[in-house]
């Protein structure tokens, strides 16, 4: 099949994506990478779709997180007639990036693919998610008769049902029945709709295809709104209906405005395929109060209500460290540390709700199996429109569970939590979020943190996602534990840490322990500025900060945290916004956060529970391989090794380096043992001791510090020596000099001089005499080193002549199939595999495509990977790059680019050359320069042909041309 043959044709369907998706480039935080997505996506809007695919395939190696390049792809691939890849394509769209057209990508692919199930899936998730166009309208006609269905059903944004084929017989909102007029297959609903959570669509009890249709999600306006020098300014848009422009409401002192939208907004909205609106309005509009920028529903955008002149003044409020007069909410004129004497309080734990039923619901159990019996549980309902959530509370409040306070309307985290604090003015607070599962034990810990000391104001504890107070890793993201996980690393928490704390510039609002004492002192949250949220916990701690009180962190406490589930696409656009008020009122607090990062007090104690970990993982016996910082050929051989090594019953320690030292690693998931060698050499060493090691593979020194192999000695154990590359006696690692050429391996005054003009790539200081003495006693002292092939053991024992190199190849090059012979073509095709550099041969590369231009060649070559210079490379003659790929699909993507030999361009003697291992995988003959390891295996297998090094661009063309006719 070359294309659709049945169904509703694509372009129908997926026009509208695709226009959309040419209205936007991406954009990334690496300018030369940018261009480079850039160059691929101008292309393919040009492009037929066969070239278009190709060039976005490439922008999606590069960039496979952007959502638009996807949604570009698999329309492209979807026009091509390659229907699996499309569906794929098209999934990963709708479940990863949250674009509903993929849903309907989806049914399109299965439904021709004969996949009816999959596609009624598909066509359902459609029409809960997004308005029916007509050509979705068609497809779920198809879909819904196919599967057996009564028919279907959806939603505008605007209140209308659209239903067909037919009429159903019962229409209900919620468990109300409605009667509607229909004009040909669409109705109106009554007015009041938009409180309805779910509209049912059935006949004869029968749900149609998209019942019942969550009415909240379909009709919902999302927006954004901030404080601009002369007002205010903003975004809004209905995901549902992106083509529909909206209408906002603009309420304050001045009187009620309605602003009909539709100017396209600028700027990075997280959804792909967004088009939201753009508005503005002038400090007249704004009154002198606060501004209210709402749907037509009431609903206030993220960054609403808010108040000009307030946060204009509130620029000039407050300077770090020093306190500030405020407006708005009152503090306390006290001034000065708190007293010493202390009296300790009961606690109420308050947790504002508003959605996620199922994680309000979990946090709140665990909440109350975990709390003293004094304890107060208050859970405040801020005007949740999900009805099965405000049920449930009423009923845990009905049975004595918790205390419940269910809002009039919605006013964001910090409104929210201010109520619940103020409910219990004697008890010291707990604010929690409603998405966080709490371990035994946690509050008791929490106040006995609070109370160590008389001027700590407020306790944060560990979490998984908790910005400074992430664990394990304070930058990545760490996984959300479920509760057993909770439990099993709070227990770690308090195992390695105890009742420790540590002073922090500011606490974390997930999970907050705020002192009544200093609450009182320091006043609520900042209604007024912060919104819904964000922010507004750092703003209070650094009052508190300015009062006296301290902020610490509980480190033997870890609470889970499932974190920015809240406010849809515009959440980056209020952290932006709030983030610039806390800035404003808090000049430098940025510069806090950075000098704290930096310093990194929690470090120690994210140690000791990776060390508390690590134990619990020890075997019988453990082998430590030490290497560099990752990537290339020699982290498969490194994971090899380990393979080799659990298979054996042995623990696959891996030493890598790091910026403070030396990072211990098995897999992932341990990213805080680092250790300072030689200074914490010793406890490196204990640590290892007790894994009883029994020998060390020394695969790469780059990275380490120069005593790192004082650890054999310190464990008494032997170690062996892999070589990889010639790191061991030259400076440049690959044997490539002055002019990008093989150096030929000179005596040491040759070294010596390549250096000093050249410099060295080693990441240390060190003579190239020092480097060979060292190396000396690093392989001399080896039981065994092992060289990849005869090549390399041979140019090693050149330099080493005591050494007896044991030749292990990294593959089993008999394993390959056998290349299939080149074909007479009338463009000969020639693949080049990996990360292809000065060393792997860029500069006969860019030769070779030069030469092949300037000569109307019938050669084309495409790299499997990407180069130094991609623009370049592909300016410069018939050239194609795929962009960056994983080991596991490899060989796959070779062999998609129906070449018919591998060209080998490395101008260094490679040691292995996993490169030329995949293109004999992939069933490609290769050619090579007459030099290193490459060129031992061609010649030993007779699966390809070799060149004299030195060779001219020209005449290796006509090399490759020379291997078959020419049709």
């Amino acid at each position: 099949m070359t294309g659709p043959q049945r169904g509703v044709p694509p372009h129908a369907l997926l026009s509208d994506l695709k226009a959309r998706a040419e209205q936007r480039r991406t954009r990334t935080r690496d300018e030369w990478w940018h261009d480079l997505v850039r160059q691929s996506w101008d292309h393919a809007q040009s492009a037929e779709p066969a070239v278009a695919r190709r060039w976005l395939e490439r922008a999606h190696r590069m960039l496979p997180k952007d959502g638009l390049i996807l949604s570009a792809l698999a329309t492209a691939t979807l026009q091509t007639g390659d229907l699996v890849s499309a569906a794929t394509r098209f999934q990963t769209l709708a479940e990863e990036f949250n674009v509903p057209e993929g849903w309907a990508g989806l049914a399109l692919c299965a439904r021709l693919l004969g996949q009816n199930e999959r596609a009624l899936v598909a066509i359902v998730a459609a029409l809960r998610s997004t308005t029916p166009t007509p050509s979705i309208a068609d497809l779920a006609t198809q879909i819904a008769g196919s599967a057996g269905a009564p028919g279907w059903c959806g939603l505008t944004t605007e209140g209308v049902l659209r239903a067909g084929p037919g009429r159903p017989r019962s229409v209900r909102l919620d468990d109300t029945a409605i009667a509607l007029r229909w004009v040909r297959q669409e109705a109106r609903l009554p007015a009041g709709w938009e409180q309805a959570e779910y509209l049912h669509v059935e006949t004869a009890g029968a749900p149609w295809a998209g019942s019942p249709l969550p009415v909240a999600r379909l009709c919902r306006m999302e927006g954004f709104v901030e404080t601009v020098a002369d007002g205010i300014a903003g975004w809004a848009w209905y995901p549902a209906d992106p083509a529909r422009d909206p209408t906002i409401q603009v309420h304050s002192s001045a009187g009620h405005r309605a602003m009909p939208l539709s100017d396209p907004a600028e700027g990075d909205h997280a959804r792909p395929l967004g088009r939201p609106r753009r508005f503005a309005a002038g400090i007249q509009a704004c009154g002198t109060g606060r501004v209210s920028v709402t749907d037509a529903a009431g609903h206030h955008l993220l960054g609403s209500p808010l108040d000009v002149w307030q946060e204009q003044r509130a620029a000039r409020a407050t300077l770090l460290g020093h306190p500030a007069a405020a407006p708005g909410p009152v503090w306390a004129d006290v001034r000065g540390p708190p007293a010493e004497r202390v009296t300790r309080r009961g606690v109420a734990v308050v947790i504002p709700a508003y959605r996620g039923r199922a994680q309000t619901l979990a946090c709140v159990e665990s909440v109350r199996a975990t709390v003293p019996p004094d304890t107060i549980i208050l859970v405040v309902d801020d005007a949740s429109p999900d009805r099965d959530l405000a049920a449930a509370l009423a009923g845990l409040a009905r049975s004595g569970q918790i205390t419940l306070r269910r809002l009039d309307a919605n006013i964001g985290f910090p409104g929210a939590a201010n109520a619940g604090m103020q409910a219990y003015p004697d008890r010291d607070i707990i604010l929690l979020n409603s998405d966080t599962l709490v371990p035994p034990g946690w509050l008791q810990r929490l106040r006995t943190a609070a109370y160590s000391a008389p001027d700590i104001g407020t306790v944060t504890p560990l979490s998984n996602d908790a910005t400074i107070l992430s664990y394990p890793d304070i930058i990545g993201e760490n996984a959300v534990p479920d509760a057993a996980t909770t439990a099993a690393t709070d227990r770690v928490a308090r195992l390695a840490n105890g009742s420790a704390v540590v002073e922090i510039p500011t606490g974390v609002g997930f999970c907050l322990y705020i002192r009544r004492d200093c609450l009182d002192h320091v006043g609520p949250l900042r209604e007024d500025v912060f919104a819904q949220g964000y922010g507004e916990e750092n703003d209070f701690c650094l009052r508190a900060r300015h009062l006296g009180w301290r902020s610490v962190a509980a480190p033997g406490v870890f609470v889970a945290h499932v974190g920015g589930q809240s406010f849809g696409s515009a959440r980056r656009h209020l952290i932006r916004r709030n983030a610039a008020v806390l800035n404003r009122l808090h000049p430098g607090y940025d510069a806090v956060i950075a000098a704290h990062i930096a310093a990194d007090p929690v470090a120690p104690h994210r140690r000791r529970m990776d060390e508390r970990r690590w134990e619990a993982g020890r075997q019988r016996k453990a082998v430590i391989l030490i290497t560099h910082g990752g990537g290339g050929g020699l982290d498969v051989v490194v994971a090899a090794r380990c393979a080799a090594a659990v298979r054996e019953g042995a623990r696959a320690i891996v030493l890598r380096p790091a910026p403070a030292g030396c990072r211990v690693t098995e897999g992932a998931g341990f990213p805080n043992l680092i250790y300072a060698v030689p200074s914490e050499l010793p406890a490196l060493t204990a640590l290892l001791r007790d894994d009883r090691p029994t020998h060390i593979e020394l695969h790469h020194r780059l990275g380490h510090a120069p005593d790192i192999m004082g650890l054999a000695a310190a464990l008494g154990v032997p170690w062996d020596v892999y070589v990889h590359d010639y790191a061991w006696f030259c400076q440049r690692i690959a044997l490539v000099s002055h002019h990008g050429r093989y150096c030929g391996e000179p005596e040491m005054p040759g070294c010596q001089a390549c250096i000093a003009d050249l410099g060295t790539l080693l990441e240390e200081e060190i003579s190239v005499p020092a480097l060979v003495e060292r190396s000396t006693l690093d392989l001399t002292g080896a039981c065994q080193v092992y060289a990849p092939s005869r090549d390399a053991a041979l140019r090693i024992t050149r330099h080493f002549p005591t050494l007896r190199p044991v030749i292990t190849p990294w593959e089993d090059d008999t394993a390959w199939p056998t290349p299939m012979p080149v074909p007479a073509a009338a463009v000969r095709r020639v693949c080049i595999i990996g990360a292809i550099g000065r060393e792997k041969g860029y500069d006969v590369l860019l030769g070779c495509a030069r030469d092949a231009r300037a000569r109307s060649l019938p050669l084309e070559f495409v790299v499997v990977g990407y180069t130094e210079d991609d623009p370049r490379l592909m300016d410069s003659g018939p050239v194609w790059i795929t962009g960056e790929f994983t080991e596991a699909e490899a060989v796959a993507l070779i062999r998609e680019q129906a070449a018919h030999l591998a060209f080998i361009p490395s101008i260094w003697p490679e040691t292995w050359c996993f490169a030329l291992s995949r293109a004999w995988q992939a069933g490609l003959p290769a050619m090579a320069f007459d030099l290193g390891a490459p060129a031992e295996r061609i010649r030993a297998t007779g699966r390809g042909w070799l060149l004299p090094l030195g060779l001219s661009p020209a005449a290796v063309n006509d090399a490759l041309l020379a291997l078959a006719p020419i049709q």
